[in-house]
C-alpha cells in the first residue's frame, strides 16, 4: 500500500480534536515507501529503482463507508531492474480495492492504530535487451517485452497522525502475496513483498 486511512473533523462536544470520519467525505492520497521482496531469487537478482531512487510510488482514493471503517482504492507502482543483466526490469502495476478499519479507540492528538485487507488486480511487464543481426556481423539492440497478469492479497498494519480536521500523515507496512502466476507455468511466481510507506491523506 497502499495507503492512508484515518478521518478526522471536529468532535460531538464542538472541539476542534480529531474524530473518526462520519462518513460524509472522500479522501485523496499520496504515498512513497520501500519494497522487499518475499521471493529470494527477487530479492537477490533485482533492486527497487524509480527514477534512479530505491523507492515504490502509491496513491488513490478512501471512501468511509461508516464510523471506523472505510474502502480505500489504491493504485501502485514499483519497478525493479536487474542488478546482473544491463536493460532487463520488472515493472508491476497493481489496483488494490480493500477495506480499512480502526484497531482501537480515538486518542486525542495522538497516533492511532488501523488495519486493511485488500485484493490485488496485479500487471507485471518484463522487459529486456537482446543484439540482433541481418547479416551475421553487424549487430543492433533489440527490446523484448512480455505482460503477465496476477491476483493477490494484500494486508496493512499502520498508524495515523492527524494535522488538521482533515489532513493526516500515515505509516504503514504492506504486505502482497500474488498467487495466480505460477512458475510452472510460464509465470513469474510471487513478484509480491513488503512495503514500508509513509502515506499523507487529505479530504476534499
Amino acid at each position: 500500500m497502499a495507503a492512508p486511512f484515518a478521518a478526522f473533523g471536529q468532535s460531538k462536544d464542538g472541539g476542534n480534536s480529531p474524530v473518526q470520519a462520519d462518513g460524509s467525505s472522500a479522501y485523496l492520497f499520496a504515498a512513497i515507501g520501500g519494497f522487499i521482496p518475499l521471493d529470494d531469487s527477487y530479492r537477490v537478482n533485482y533492486s527497487t529503482s524509480l527514477g534512479a531512487l530505491p523507492i515504490e510510488v502509491s496513491g488513490g482514493f478512501l471512501f468511509p463507508v461508516g464510523p471506523g471503517v472505510f474502502v480505500p482504492l489504491t493504485a501502485r507502482y514499483i519497478r525493479r531492474v536487474a542488478n546482473f543483466v544491463t536493460g532487463t526490469s520488472i515493472e508491476v502495476l497493481s489496483i488494490e480495492p480493500g477495506v480499512r478499519f480502526f484497531l482501537e479507540r480515538e486518542h486525542e492528538h495522538d497516533l492511532r492504530m488501523f488495519g486493511a485487507v485488500e485484493a490485488l488486480l496485479g500487471q507485471a511487464t518484463v522487459q529486456g535487451n537482446y543484439d540482433v543481426s541481418a547479416d551475421g556481423t553487424t549487430t543492433n539492440a533489440a527490446v523484448a517485452q512480455s505482460n503477465y497478469y496476477d491476483l493477490g492479497v494484500g494486508f496493512d498494519l499502520g498508524l495515523t497522525y492527524p494535522f488538521t480536521s482533515t489532513t493526516a500523515l500515515d505509516a504503514m507496512v504492506h504486505i502482497a502475496i500474488f498467487m495466480s502466476s505460477s512458475v510452472t507455468q510460464g509465470g513469474l511466481g510471487n513478484i509480491g513483498g513488503v512495503s514500508l510507506t509513509a502515506a499523507y491523506r487529505f479530504g476534499f
